[in-house]
């Protein structure tokens, strides 16, 4: 029978990862006269360029970028890295993986000095710490606990940096931000016995509004009349934070001094009168609420007098998620050379997903031009980097992050007119 036409459907399917080798050939020339004298090209400069980033390694790139994206953008331990290279044909172990990390970690380190340098350079940025186990050196089999300290530069220095420290002692961020001279934004841990201590008249902190909200939303239970007029006060604030988002920072400073300062008084009025009534137990949680806000009054109220200064530390928070999404499934690292080498390649990913890029391509892209020699460290700052590989941003990514915005923005104008009418 004769064709007279032809249906054509499409279906997407997968073919998994595939592990291949490289075969290198080298030459050995010898003199044709003498016999004697010998050439070869030296191992790691063959003309079809680098195929590992560590000389000698048995690994190329793409398998170290797959280890640093499994682990740090994908949040899957090792061990379970052992399995997805092993479907691939080829069994990698842990303790081999985390050598690999090490080395890598020491390559990059030159990239990560210099997002450090550059936040630090600023006036304003954003501290957050979360807690991870480590296990103790002096008592095998016993864990300890350590912290993972992340910097987080504003949008002029738009670059995520973590740091390791055993313990929540000022010792590591007195370290970090021995050449930061500027506000520190920050919870309440900051003010009393964290970020700025020993560094007088160069680092101050704007504690975040949040949080203290946050004590509000806890004492519902204990005082909802209460807790929600509290509320209803930062609601107002966020309402002015909302319309001031896209300013320069001397128009949102106008518009706060305008509509954030009579709210801020009326919140502290509110909060002494509540601090001398008999009925707020002090140990109760709206007792504590009360207490934390006033207690850190002159350093959450810092936004009224600088337009840049955030009104809260959310989005130093927000990426911090991208470490503790993590740490369950890890659970502990094993050394303080372990957190090290995770606070490095934690900077590497987290900056690079911040901008919205490719991890695969930005990371393996970096380790091809470090191992090359290149030192050239300003093209591969992630936002730099951006710019010139647009063909790597997820631009998915970019219209949720406008999206969500603009649900939040488009929700409070509903409640700003509600209260109007």
């Amino acid at each position: 029978m004769p064709i007279i036409g032809t249906d054509i459907s499409e279906r997407l399917d997968l073919i998994p990862a595939e592990l291949f080798v490289w075969e290198i050939h080298r030459h050995k020339r010898a003199c044709g006269r003498c016999k004697e004298s010998i050439a070869q090209v030296p191992a790691g400069e063959e003309p079809g360029g680098l195929t590992t980033p560590i000389p000698g390694s048995d690994y190329g790139f793409g398998v170290y970028t797959q280890i640093i994206v499994n682990k740090f953008a994908d949040h899957l331990p090792l061990y379970r890295g052992e399995d997805i290279f092993a479907r691939a044909g080829m069994l990698i172990p842990r303790n081999t993986q985390f050598g690999m990390l090490a080395n890598i970690a020491a390559l990059v380190s030159p990239l990560i000095a210099l997002m450090k340098a550059r936040i630090v350079s600023a006036s304003i940025l954003g501290v957050d710490d979360t807690s991870v186990r480590m296990q103790d050196p002096a008592l095998p089999g016993k864990m300890r606990t350590a912290r993972f300290w992340l910097y987080r530069g504003r949008e002029d220095h738009p670059y995520n940096v973590f740091d390791f420290t055993e313990s929540r002692g000022r010792d590591g961020p007195a370290a970090f931000l021995s050449d930061f001279c500027g506000h520190a934004v920050v919870d309440a841990y900051g003010v009393h016995n964290g970020v700025y201590l020993g560094a007088q008249d160069q680092i101050f902190a704007a504690c975040c509004n949040c949080h203290a909200r946050r004590k509000f939303v806890e004492a519902k239970p204990n005082d909802p009349v209460a807790a929600a007029r509290a509320m209803a006060t930062y609601r107002g604030l966020y309402d002015v934070e909302d319309r001031v988002k896209e300013c320069s920072a001397d128009e949102r400073l106008e518009l706060r001094q305008r509509e954030s300062v009579p709210l801020m008084n009326e919140l502290h009025d509110w909060l002494i009168e509540k601090s001398n009534d008999p009925r707020v137990l002090p140990k109760s949680s709206l007792g504590k609420a009360v207490r934390y806000a006033l207690n850190q009054w002159d350093e959450l109220s810092v936004f009224l007098g600088d337009g840049a200064i955030p009104f809260d530390n959310n989005e130093t928070e927000n990426e911090l998620r991208s470490l503790t999404i993590g740490r369950q499934n890890g659970l502990f690292v094993g050394s303080h050379r372990g957190g090290e080498v995770a606070a490095a390649m934690h900077s590497m990913v987290s900056s690079a997903a911040r901008h919205h890029l490719d991890v695969w391509a930005y990371v393996d892209d970096c380790l091809r031009q470090l191992a090359s020699g290149s030192t050239d460290y300003e093209n591969l700052l992630p936002d730099v980097w951006r710019a010139s590989h647009p063909e790597s941003i997820r631009v998915y990514r970019d219209a949720e992050k406008k999206s969500r915005r603009l649900t939040t923005q488009q929700r409070r104008i509903r409640r700003r007119e509600a209260r109007v009418a």
